[in-house]
């Protein structure tokens, strides 16, 4: 953990007082749960858990132990047992001991000491508490159960002993003693093929006179289902532990589950054995080094080895790109992923800015750690120190050796709005410093009239200023500026790059959410005119609230085509005319910004028109007197479009190589991969899944080419549209 002075000079830090903590503490061992009050089972109890007991739990548990079933272990004279099912006790007993390692980590001396020796009070609720006829009647079923279990086993005995008689009686004989391969299970098949291989081989024996070798026979029964039989232990063998690498990618690439797949090779006795896939997933899962993060379920790999097996593997595909004096893009992303309607996980990668890379797809971003939980500072910074460390290291290092030579290296951060102002221990977006790039006021990001430089120098932010911002953290906010947290990685500033994905999509929420006001009563048209852009689009009245309206969330493609296409039908919408021209302009004007900030190649000039065009934008959407259009709705993506990202383009030529778009289709791709996870470890499987992935590359088919005749169909909502038509349909 790293230590902080605040402020206290050399002198003082040398003069303060040592407390050896192990001497003034009672042992671990000693320590019990105490109960508090009545212990009445239809009532309420209490518990006081010991802070250093608390604090034991949530660093030294394993893994598949609960604190429900910790806390009954250190309960005093087992008075009471908590019941294992307890969701709110569980979940309860989790924060509190996270607490008390924050509070523990952040105290010293003798805080540090009290804060060990006291006791944190958990309240218990009904039914949150095993009665002893709960305890016997669990006990009853268990025992029921063991004997189910040994009659189960006994007839399993018998049935092996049938299946010996009936394999003794087969030997004796040439001729099928039983039914047809139809008639009789899987397993009575596949030995019926064994003695048919058995009998083929011997009648074929005149081949070897031809100088030939049969290895296999292809058969198939009366109801058309083929059987491959091999003619020798090898070939069976061979067979049925041999995978094909290919449909290893498939299984991956997809997210098959192992269930499917056993059933499909049961079908079709060609496919490898279900085990034998899995044994080769289990050895290519060898190859990767995993690391499992402490206090958390997450995991996470080599940072440096992972982009050195990247880089390898590119510099194969097209050495001609990759020059040993040439300084090599690498963009990290963070991003927060909601799994299922419980489940949340945080996920850091990485992509390689090259064209062989692919970075803005899926497979050119590579997850290096996984955490499951919040996407809040205390997450991320605990959770990915390991990590952060690593990246660090190579920041300051500059450069990765492979195969024996060394690339330089260039590091760069991308993500939301959200994920970036934690990253440099900013607060939320809402706050009046909300701005990753310089210190401007929330009440100043309106005003456009600086010039383009102003924010870019005295008052920009770099890691030192943050750093000290921090230091002065608990004084005014025009003090600490907004920086309540310390930076989390070395990366600077001018690296940590603004998301144009993001940036479009939230300003987007933004003017969407005002036309659909500026629409009110006749919202239902407004739908009309969206749904005629070839996307599926409603509004709704929420039934918790008076007159407060939801709409459709539309994806990014989605926004995209509606920005292109609905402004030509504006005029049709019944909109106020007093401002009806300079809402129209405002989404024409908005679609030409944003093919000029999302463009790969450029003018030479779009840095300079960029943040003119913008200024003017700006401008126009204070002009319109409508609600929605006051100063205070200039959020931070409105300023960093004007004065940031011109910047960015001006030095590292576009930002479109910043693009969280590849992120999010990874974070579609990781995913699937949970669920077709056990999602016991999904954090492990879904890095695991992934490296596999990596490993397996070449084996992915190479599409063909598709010429697409009906531009109209592709990009004028065509597709959505017959889409829509045929999800109408079936609702009859």
């Amino acid at each position: 953990m790293e230590s902080t002075n605040h402020g206290e000079g050399p002198v003082a830090a040398s003069k303060r007082r040592y407390i050896p903590l192990n001497d003034v503490l009672p042992p671990l061992e000693t320590l019990v749960v105490a109960i508090e009050g009545s212990v009445d089972p239809d009532g309420v109890c209490c518990l006081s858990i010991p802070n250093r007991v608390l604090g034991d739990w949530a660093n030294n548990r394993e893994k598949n132990t609960s604190f429900v079933a910790l806390a009954n272990e250190y309960i005093v004279d087992e008075a009471i047992t908590l019941n294992p099912e307890a969701a709110r006790l569980e979940d309860l007993l989790y924060r509190k001991s996270l607490g008390v390692v924050s509070k523990v980590r952040a105290a010293r001396g003798v805080n540090r000491k009290n804060a060990l020796l006291r006791s944190t009070t958990i309240t218990i609720l009904n039914g949150e508490t095993i009665s002893a006829a709960d305890l016997q009647s669990e006990l009853n079923e268990v025992t029921y159960m063991n004997e189910e279990a040994d009659a189960f086993i006994e007839g399993l005995q018998e049935e092996v002993q049938d299946l010996k008689d009936a394999l003794s009686e087969a030997q004796d004989s040439q001729n099928n003693p039983g039914g047809k391969i139809d008639a009789v299970s899987n397993r009575h098949a596949r030995r019926k093929i064994q003695e048919v291989s058995e009998h083929a081989n011997k009648a074929l024996e005149f081949l070897s006179t031809y100088g030939l070798v049969a290895e296999s026979l292809k058969v198939h029964t009366t109801s058309g289902k083929t059987f491959y039989i091999p003619f020798s232990d090898d070939a069976a063998s061979e067979n049925e532990d041999t995978v094909d690498l290919r449909v290893l990618y498939i299984l991956d690439r997809y997210g098959v589950s192992d269930a499917f797949y056993h059933e499909l090779a049961m079908l079709f006795s060609e496919l490898p054995r279900s085990r034998a896939v899995k044994k080769a997933r289990t050895d290519l899962n060898h190859r990767m080094q995993l690391t499992r993060i402490p206090g958390h379920e997450g995991a996470y790999r080599s940072f440096e080895r992972s982009l050195c097996e990247q880089l390898s593997t590119m510099i194969a595909q097209d050495a001609t790109s990759f020059q040993p004096n040439q300084k090599i893009k690498v963009r990290i992303s963070g991003d927060g992923a909601k799994f299922s309607r419980t489940s949340s996980f945080v996920l850091l990668s990485y992509a390689i800015l090259m064209p062989v890379g692919r970075y803005l797809s899926g497979i050119g971003n590579h997850t290096i750690a996984v955490v499951k939980g919040a996407e809040d500072y205390d997450t991320i910074s605990t959770a990915f120190a390991a990590t952060f460390q690593e990246i660090d290291g190579l920041q300051q290092l500059g450069f990765v050796a492979v195969n024996g030579v060394s690339y330089n290296i260039e590091l760069f951060f991308s993500s939301d709005m959200k994920f970036m102002l934690t990253m440099l221990g900013l607060n939320a977006a809402n706050s009046i410093y909300a701005c990753p790039k310089c210190t401007v006021h929330r009440d100043c990001r309106w005003d456009v009239s600086k010039p383009e430089s102003y924010y870019s120098t005295t008052m920009a932010r770099t890691l030192v200023t943050l750093r000290r911002a921090f230091a002065s953290h608990g004084r005014t906010a025009a003090v600490h500026q907004g920086s309540v947290n310390r930076p989390l990685t070395a990366i600077p500033v001018d690296h940590m790059m603004i998301d144009e994905l993001h940036l479009f999509l939230r300003i987007f929420d933004v003017m969407l959410r005002n036309l659909i006001k500026m629409s009110e009563p006749h919202t239902q048209q407004l739908v009309a005119y969206i749904r005629s852009c070839g996307v599926s689009f409603n509004i709704w009245e929420c039934e918790s609230s008076d007159g407060k309206v939801e709409w459709t969330s539309l994806t990014g493609e989605a926004k995209k085509k509606v920005l292109k296409l609905l402004p030509s039908k504006m005029k049709d919408i019944p909109l106020p005319n007093a401002f009806l021209d300079d809402v129209v302009q405002l989404w024409k004007d908005f679609e030409v910004l944003y093919n000029l900030l999302s463009s790969e190649t450029p003018p030479p000039n779009a840095a300079d028109d960029l943040h003119l065009k913008a200024k003017r934008w700006i401008q126009l959407f204070l002009r319109i007197k409508s609600d929605g259009h006051q100063k205070k709705f200039v959020t931070p993506y409105f300023h960093v479009m004007v004065y940031h990202v011109p910047d960015a383009i001006r030095q590292y030529g576009n930002i479109k190589q910043f693009s969280c778009q590849g992120v999010e289709k990874h974070n579609d791709d990781s995913k699937r991969n949970y669920f077709s996870s056990n999602c016991w470890d999904a954090p492990a499987e879904i890095l695991l899944a992934e490296h596999r992935l990596e490993l397996l590359q070449q084996y992915a088919r190479e599409k063909r080419h598709y010429t697409k005749h009906a531009a109209a169909y592709w990009h004028e909502g065509g597709m959505q549209e017959t889409q829509s038509q045929m999800r109408e349909t079936l609702k009859y």
